[in-house]
């Protein structure tokens, strides 16, 4: 069994302390840059800018296209397209109607 003075063990014990406090510190600077990525910009919008812009912003972005949709983008252009026509809704004098591709996103969301 190897004997160390109390000054090693005084030293051994303030390395030690320094290495905990570095990996803290690394922790913790990891840990705000994953919480700055957390959300992606397009759901920061979402209170703002409404739940359909950002379909805009989800087309230039297949991958969360289909996180968001569930689906590809041809899969929800081909859904639109055959259900367009049940889905329309006829403009009045008193207001415009949601348009099919905002109703059909919504609906899917």
């Amino acid at each position: 069994m190897v004997e160390f003075s109390q000054e090693e063990v005084i030293i051994i014990a303030l390395i030690l302390d320094k290495e905990e406090e570095e990996n803290k510190s690394k922790i913790s600077i990891t840990n705000k840059q994953k919480r700055i990525v957390w959300v992606h910009d397009l759901w920061k919008k979402r209170k703002t800018e409404g739940e359909f812009t950002l379909y805009n912003g989800l087309i230039d972005d297949e991958q969360k296209f289909y996180e968001y949709f569930r689906m590809s983008q041809y899969t929800f252009n081909v859904l639109h397209k055959k259900l367009e026509n049940l889905i329309t809704k006829q403009e009045t004098h008193w207001r415009k109607p949601i348009p099919p591709k905002e109703r059909l996103a919504v609906c899917l969301r």
